[in-house]
């Protein structure tokens, strides 16, 4: 995809296309973070893969995400389908912010545990069809 000329970007802003693109990224590492989960297992997934650092890279990108989603609410122009996929997609990202980021605190991802291997096995598809979404979205003056 070709970047807008200046004179365009200004009109219509950049927050659009950052949050299809981010959140897309995130629901899909999401997806991909559960389905390890669900192959390795919870305790081992946690002590050797999903480790504090990787668990604040992942809310660094879940609020990446978040910020141009808010931004760019106002200008969504799509139809009332993925408008409440948007507001589903945005619920999921703004809880999961402090979630993922208390790992700043605490330094231990050992929370992730309590989530039993089912939530893993709804949040895969439910993530998946959510990255879709994202990519589906249109909002004022901005190309797809």
């Amino acid at each position: 995809m070709v970047a807008p000329a200046p004179a365009e970007a200004r009109r219509t802003g950049y927050a659009p296309r950052l949050f299809k693109l981010l959140s897309a990224t995130t629901f899909f590492v999401g997806a991909c973070i559960h389905t390890g989960r669900v192959i390795v297992g919870r305790e081992r997934w946690v002590q050797e893969y999903f480790t504090p650092p990787v668990d604040i890279a992942f809310g660094a990108l879940i609020l990446g995400a978040t910020i141009p989603g808010v931004i760019s609410w106002r200008r969504y122009t799509g139809g009332r389908g993925l408008r409440f996929a948007y507001a589903f997609a945005m619920l999921m990202l703004l809880v999961s912010i402090p979630l993922h980021l208390k790992t700043l605190f605490t330094w231990s991802t050992d929370y992730l545990i309590v989530f039993p291997v089912w939530y893993s096995l709804v949040e895969i598809p439910m993530f998946l069809l959510l990255a879709y979404a994202m990519t589906r979205l249109q909002f004022d003056g901005a190309k797809r």
